[in-house]
This record gives structure tokens, C-alpha cells and sequence, in this order.
């Protein structure tokens, strides 16, 4: 994901009110209702959550949110720390003593003058706050950010296949199809009851802000004059359909009969096949979600004027109410990694919408995966619902669902047929240039799989590391053979002990990291000292890591003090320097996401110069998505893979080797 520039924002809260009422469609508006963990959001409805959780009240559980009132609040880290940090992590980008004293001397005046000034407005503007960064963070990484969020903002996974026991299952995708919309309706029904317990990690309970704003939901366009967009929520209980988009159509599948009791299994699969053989279909409506893959100031304009008509504002208010949407793309069938990463990071650019924040896809082979929008959700919670949503298919009774599925019911009439858009030609104009756009992005874009089958996590704590901060070195060191040199990289850190918690950044270039990687070709050292500073700098990064996920590392701290900053204020130099600026430039964007039942995780690259590595820790095998732009960057896809297996390998044959002169 790239970051815009940090600048002070100043929200209406009456903004995202407007934004989407101006484009409801019903003549009986629904009210918003503020969210009840007090999280700042509001959702439509006709009436409240607890009007539903009341006449079910036998059912309700009140487990998943029921620690949000007791988490602590987002601290504001001491100055003094953060800057000595700051310090520290760019002693490898300094060359020599001059310049190590001119960074301290930079550091001194910042500490001395604008600093406390700085960090007193901070305290003072979080001291009401239970989340400082929360509106900061939220606007300006992304609902400002106008790059189109395909390829640029939102990840994926892609679903491991399902036991040769599921063969029948895995291979029809109208099966596989209904498996996945049937397990996540169950997840959803979960939710209404908040029988999921809250997340506890290491006897801390984990922020589950992100499980209210999951399903039933979209990113919007604002207004063409507007410089950001917004979210819109709808009430999980009244919105019981999904969408499926096929050939760049979209179509409204219940999912729950007219009294809420989830559908049985053949009621979604006869809405499938009707929809795979609708003939009604008008090819001249084909390619509106092409409209979410625009920069997102063109979008706002193609949006204000595909509203301007009454069943389009319909249609697009029905694709924000949906609980999610399953895109079927049954003319693809990806094979290789590299086939199923793309399709589910971009896929074809029509058959899509990507300003829904959950689209699963099911392609013509059955193979499936998925794609967030990043806005209001990190990865762990939608790592969370895909696990689950895959250890359910897994689970199944091959036999018995095929039977359910299939077996002939009069009980559920289909009556599918496409969401109607009207096709002015401005928006066949906009269509085609969101088309052309969106080829020319992706192309710019090298795509490759390390999938590395020679060990994983298992083998990495029998030899005493954390798995995270080992792979980390990995990185580091393929990239020194790469190059020659350490870039600025970063690691995602999830600050989900806090309220309304997201992420940090880690930095994963440290003296320690340095000294590993200078080292390790040394014909001068052996490999006991090479291991040693491995391991060495391996804990220092574990380290770092723990205080990103208290909140006391640098980046959100130094985030939060440029926002501070007032129009009448001289920017400190600290804030101009060329090594600051650097060290923050995430020429190397990495962040882990692990289930054993995915064989893929990945988005974009932060920087066009840069490499995005996105990676998961497996017991018996590491997987790493690259991704970069080889005519803007310093890297070649090939090469960095190259470099990562010679990285991996070099150091298990070290590790081999001095644990077994240990045991002579």
C-alpha cells in the first residue's frame, strides 16, 4: 500500500452523513445509529442492533465485543524514546562519523525546541482521544489517498485446495461457490449472535472493531469537489443477500428466507446456475465496477454521474447493503501461483468491485480466493474469517453436502436477474478509460511466488529464533547480495491490544541487521560468528517488534507530531533532512499473514522503486509474494527470488553445521 503525504486533516463529522445520503435510493431513508462499542462509526438501519439482539435474546451471546469498553486507549509515546529509537535505527544509512554528528545535531534541535512543542499539542489533542491516530491514520493512508486502490491498496489470499476427499467439490465452481457462501453466511450468523469470543493474546484481549465493519459495507466516492472518500455501513440483521458478479454483471442472491433462517444449500446453488445461464443479460452494462479501478478522483466523477439516474443509484446502494460479494470467473482457471496471486489481487479489471470491502472469487477450475478493502480493516481479521471460512470446506461431509446441494426443492424460486445500470455515453466513455487505465497499471507490475518447501517454522524454533524476525533475515541478507546494500524496510505490526488498534511500522534495518549481513560473506569469520550475529540480530528485531505492537516505536509517534504542525509553524529541520526522509521510505514493504490453509497472501509494493514482499510461516515451508514495477524500481522479480532461496539455504546449512561441531 503507499502512503500519501502526512498532512493535518480536518473532517466534517456531518461528511460521511452526506456523502451517503445523497445517493439513497429508498423514499423511507433508514436512520444512522452510532455503532454500540462507541467506536465513532454509524451505521443505516431501520432500527438499532439491540432492537434484533433483544427479539433473539435466548440466542445472543455478547462475546465478541465484550471486552472493547475494557482496552486501553492508544498511548502517546515520550519523546525522549522515540528520538533515541529514531536514532538507532538509522546509524546503518550514516557513512561515516560526520555524518552520524550531523544526525545527532538534528536530533539535539528537534529534542531542544520544536519537539516538546510538538509533543505537548499531541498529548493534549489525545487526551480525549481512546485512538489519536485513529482519524489521522484512517483519512490519510487511505481515504485520501487517490492512486486506485487496485493494485495499489488492497491484499488477498488464495485458498489452499480442499482434501481429494472434496475432489467433486474443489473442481465445480457452482459447488465450490456454494460451499464459501454458505460457510461465511454461518460466520455471519455468528456475528448477530456475537457468539465469536474475543481475540486474547498472551492474556490480552485484541480489538475486534474491524469484525463490526467486515460485512455489509463499501468505500464510496465523495463528491467530485472532495478531496477523500468515506464507508458506509448498513445494519448486519436487514441486509440478509450477497452479490455475485458474473461477466461483469452483478446480481442479488438471498442468502436467508423472508423470516431470516438461513437458506438450505440447494437455494444457493439454484441461484447460481441461474445466474451462470442468464440470458438476459445485457452485454452493454458489462464493465461498471471497472469504475472502482479508476484513480479515485476520476471515480468520484464517473460516480456523481452514474447516480444522476435513479435505477443506478439503486443498484450501487444494493452493492454497498450486500454482505459481501462472491465473483464467479468461471472463464479463467489459473494453475501456477503466479495465475491464482493475480487473479485474486486484480483479476480482469470488470468482472469486479473493488470498493467492496469482501469479494471472494471462484474460478472455472474451483480454484478460490479473496480480496479486502483496506480502508477499514487490516489483515488479521479477515485472516481470521478465511481460515475459518477454509477449515469449514475442509470439514464438510463431501457426500452429504453434494446431495443437499444438488438434491431437486420446490421450496426457494429464483428469479435472477442483473442489477441495471444505465449506460450514458459519458459513462461508456468513463468505462473504457478505467479499462485502459487499469491494463496499463497492472502491466507495469512483475509478479513471483517463492514458495519454499525446504523447512519453515518448525525448523526456525528448534534453533531458537522467533519465525518472524528470522525470515526478516532472510530479507535482509538476499537483498545485501542483491544490491549491496540495506534499503529502508517495513514490517507491519498490529496494534490490536489498543482500541480501534491497526497497525505500526517495523523497522526491520537495524546495526544489528547490519553487522549480520556485512558479515556473513566474511572469509574472516566463521560460521559460529556468523550465526551469532544472526541470532543477534534476529532478537533485536523481535525487539522492535514488541514495542510496534505497544505502540512505542517511531513512525506513528513522528505521524502524529507532523500533524501537529500549524500553517504559521517553520517546519523543523529535522522533519527536511534527506536521512529522515530516507529512512522512512519503504523501499522494501514486507508483512506477514499466515494460515496453513492458503497458498497465497500478497498486495503491491509501497514505492514504485521499491519491492513488496508479503510472506507467510508455515510449519514445513515459507512463501513469499513478490511484486515490484521493473521499469520504476531497483528490482527484478527473478532475481529477488533467486536471491531469497541462496539467502534461505546459506543460512539452514549454517545453522546445520554449527549445531552439529556443538554436538562432537
Amino acid at each position: 500500500m503507499k502512503l500519501c503525504s502526512p498532512t493535518v486533516v480536518r473532517c466534517s463529522k456531518t461528511r460521511p452523513f452526506i456523502a451517503a445520503k445523497r445517493f439513497m435510493s429508498s423514499t423511507k431513508l433508514p436512520q444512522q445509529f452510532p455503532f454500540e462499542t462507541s467506536n465513532g462509526e454509524h451505521y443505516w438501519a431501520q432500527h438499532p442492533n439491540a432492537h434484533y439482539q433483544k427479539a433473539d435474546a435466548d440466542a445472543f451471546k455478547g462475546l465478541t465485543f465484550a471486552e472493547q469498553s475494557k482496552l486501553p486507549s492508544l498511548p502517546v509515546p515520550d519523546l525522549k524514546s522515540t528520538m533515541a529509537k529514531y536514532l538507532h535505527s538509522i546509524k546503518p544509512y550514516c557513512h561515516n562519523a560526520t555524518e552520524w554528528e550531523n544526525q545527532s545535531l538534528l536530533s539535539k534541535d528537534f529534542l531542544e525546541n520544536m519537539g516538546p512543542v510538538l509533543q505537548s499539542r499531541l498529548e493534549t489533542f489525545a487526551k480525549d482521544k481512546r485512538n489519536w491516530l485513529s482519524s489521522f491514520w484512517d483519512n490519510q493512508a487511505y481515504l485520501q489517498y487517490n492512486d486506485p486502490i487496485i493494485p495499489y491498496v488492497s491484499y488477498f489470499y488464495v485458498h489452499d485446495k480442499l482434501p481429494t476427499t472434496h475432489l467433486q467439490i474443489e473442481r465445480d465452481p457452482l459447488l465450490k461457490s456454494t460451499a464459501i457462501i454458505s460457510t461465511v453466511v454461518k460466520f455471519i450468523e455468528s456475528l448477530k449472535r456475537e457468539a465469536i469470543p474475543a481475540e486474547i493474546i498472551k492474556e490480552s484481549p485484541f480489538c475486534m472493531n474491524s469484525f463490526q465493519l467486515m460485512f455489509n459495507t463499501a468505500r464510496i466516492p465523495g463528491n467530485p469537489q472532495d478531496d477523500r472518500d468515506t464507508n458506509i455501513f448498513y445494519s448486519i440483521y436487514e441486509n440478509n443477500f450477497m452479490v455475485v458478479a458474473f461477466r461483469g454483471q452483478f446480481y442479488k442472491l438471498s442468502t436467508h428466507s423472508e423470516d431470516n433462517v438461513p437458506l438450505p444449500l440447494n437455494a444457493i446453488w439454484k441461484q447460481l446456475y441461474s445466474i451462470v445461464n442468464d440470458s438476459s443479460a445485457a452485454p452493454a452494462t458489462q464493465g461498471i465496477g471497472s469504475l472502482t479501478s479508476l484513480p479515485r478522483d476520476q471515480w468520484r466523477t464517473a460516480h456523481a454521474e452514474l447516480i444522476k439516474d435513479p435505477s443506478s443509484r439503486e443498484s450501487l446502494e444494493l452493492i454497498h447493503r450486500a454482505s459481501f460479494i462472491l465473483c464467479l470467473d468461471t472463464q479463467v482457471k489459473p494453475i501456477t501461483l503466479e495465475e491464482k496471486s493475480r487473479n485474486a489481487w486484480h483479476g480482469d479489471g470488470i468482472n469486479r468491485f473493488y470498493d467492496k470491502s469482501l469479494q471472494f472469487f471462484v474460478t472455472g477450475n474451483g480454484s478460490s480466493s479473496f480480496l479486502a478493502e483496506h480502508s477499514k480493516m487490516d489483515g488479521t481479521p479477515t485472516l481470521f474469517l478465511n481460515t475459518y471460512v477454509c477449515q469449514q470446506m475442509a470439514k464438510l461431509n463431501p457426500e452429504q453436502f453434494i446431495k443437499g446441494t444438488l438434491s431437486p426443492s420446490t421450496a426457494f424460486e429464483s428469479t435472477t436477474k442483473p442489477l441495471p445500470f444505465l449506460i450514458t455515453p459519458t459513462i461508456k466513455s468513463q468505462i473504457e478509460s478505467a479499462q485502459n487505465q487499469f491494463q496499463v497499471q497492472i502491466n507495469q507490475h512483475d509478479l513471483k511466488v517463492w514458495h519454499y518447501n525446504r523447512y519453515g517454522k518448525n525448523f526456525i524454533k528448534s534453533h531458537g529464533m522467533s519465525p518472524d524476525a528470522f525470515i526478516q533475515q532472510v530479507i535482509q541478507l538476499a537483498i545485501y547480495k542483491y544490491l549491496g546494500r540495506q534499503l529502508p524496510t517495513y514490517e507491519a505490526a498490529s496494534t490490536r491490544k489498543y482500541f480501534k488498534g491497526r497497525t505500526e511500522a517495523g523497522r526491520s534495518v537495524s546495526p544489528a541487521s547490519q553487522a549480520f549481513v556485512q558479515s556473513w560473506d566474511s572469509p574472516t569469520k566463521s560460521t559460529v560468528e556468523k550465526i551469532a550475529l544472526l541470532k543477534l540480530s534476529a532478537k533485536e528485531h523481535s525487539n522492535y517488534m514488541k514495542d510496534a505492537a505497544n505502540g512505542m516505536a517511531i513512525d506513528r509517534h513522528l505521524f502524529g507530531l507532523k500533524n501537529m504542525l500549524q500553517p504559521e509553524d517553520v517546519k523543523p529541520e529535522l522533519f527536511k533532512d534527506p536521512t529522515f526522509n530516507y529512512s522512512s521510505t519503504w523501499l522494501v514493504s514486507t508483512s506477514q499473514l499466515s494460515s496453513e490453509y492458503f497458498e497465497g497472501y500478497g498486495w503491491s509494493e509501497v514505492n514504485d522503486n521499491g519491492v513488496g514482499l508479503a510472506y507467510m510461516l508455515n510449519k514445513d515451508w515459507l512463501h513469499i509474494n513478490i511484486v515490484c514495477k521493473p521499469e520504476f524500481s531497483l528490482f527484478n522479480v527473478q532475481k529477488m527470488h533467486y536471491y531469497l532461496s541462496e539467502a534461505a539455504d546459506e543460512i539452514a546449512d549454517a545453522l546445520i553445521q554449527v549445531e552439529k561441531q556443538a554436538k562432537l
